[in-house]
């Protein structure tokens, strides 16, 4: 058989697209050596092995991918999706190589986990996931300051104001917003917090943590300005795959130097 018969034999849960796109991304190789032919002729002594190597796309690192989403670690400072002033996006460079559909958004400013669909089923799949509040989002922050309480819930109603800044509000006028936190440690000036959204607004920890008067460090909008960055990261995703069944849990790793150990001197 050839390469690509033999890549369908051993790995039959996977699309011959995705097979493929191993191959052209010198994932494979054949005794060692790495090849991008996929009808190459294999003997019976020869050795097909499949490379797990870190993929990166314009500094976009892959953390997951199936024939049916893909996860990747967001950098700060990079668009979810494109907007009207053409500045580069997540999916507009994914897309110069898979067929992706958004399913939800981080800020530009936070980092971490953001999920795609791949093909309009899955969207689809994953769109009511999102509405029924299936997936579970995980966030670690450094906030202004220290929170009293070990670990607690904000809820209130949030709007976007004309200038797409977002504030809190009547339940009449807003949509309803839950983040649960939990404090992971503390410092002289900061507080450092694992938060998991129950419901997914806008901006929803960023106004939260301004609401309870510990804006997070670096937030230009809700916050001090200061030279930090924003430091919000989207930590973990996890959710029963829509068409596998399984259990997938998705974490991109903390970039805020020296998070579990802290001090009021160290920069991040």
């Amino acid at each position: 058989m050839n390469l690509i018969e033999a890549l369908q034999k051993t790995y039959p849960d996977s699309s011959r697209r995705t097979l493929l796109s191993w191959i052209k991304w010198g994932r494979v190789a054949i005794d060692g050596s790495p090849t991008t032919k996929a009808n190459t002729l294999l003997s019976p002594d020869q050795e097909v092995t499949v490379g797990k190597k870190e993929k990166k796309i314009e500094n976009i690192q892959i953390l997951y991918e199936d024939r049916y989403l893909i996860v990747i670690n967001k950098p700060a400072g990079l668009l979810s999706v494109p907007a009207e002033n053409d500045l580069p996006s997540a999916l507009s460079l994914l897309r110069d190589r898979y067929s992706l559909y958004p399913v939800h958004r981080i800020d530009q400013d936070t980092s971490g986990t953001l999920l795609f669909a791949r093909g309009t089923v899955s969207q689809e799949k994953f769109d009511a996931m999102f509405e029924e509040h299936a997936l579970e989002r995980e966030y670690v922050a450094i906030v202004e300051g220290q929170i009293p309480q070990d670990s607690g819930t904000w809820e209130s109603y949030l709007r976007e104001k004309e200038n797409y800044d977002v504030e809190v509000t009547t339940p009449e006028e807003g949509k309803r917003a839950v983040t649960h936190f939990e404090v992971i440690r503390r410092s002289k000036k900061f507080t450092y917090l694992r938060l998991r959204l129950e419901t997914g607004r806008k901006h929803q920890i960023r106004v939260h943590c301004k609401d309870a008067g510990h804006p997070i460090l670096g937030d230009r909008r809700y916050g001090t300005p200061n030279k930090s960055r924003l430091c919000l990261h989207a930590l973990h995703i996890s959710f029963i795959h829509p068409f596998t069944g399984k259990k997938i849990t998705v974490t991109a790793p903390i970039p805020f130097k020296k998070f579990g150990s802290f001090d009021d001197e160290t920069s991040v």
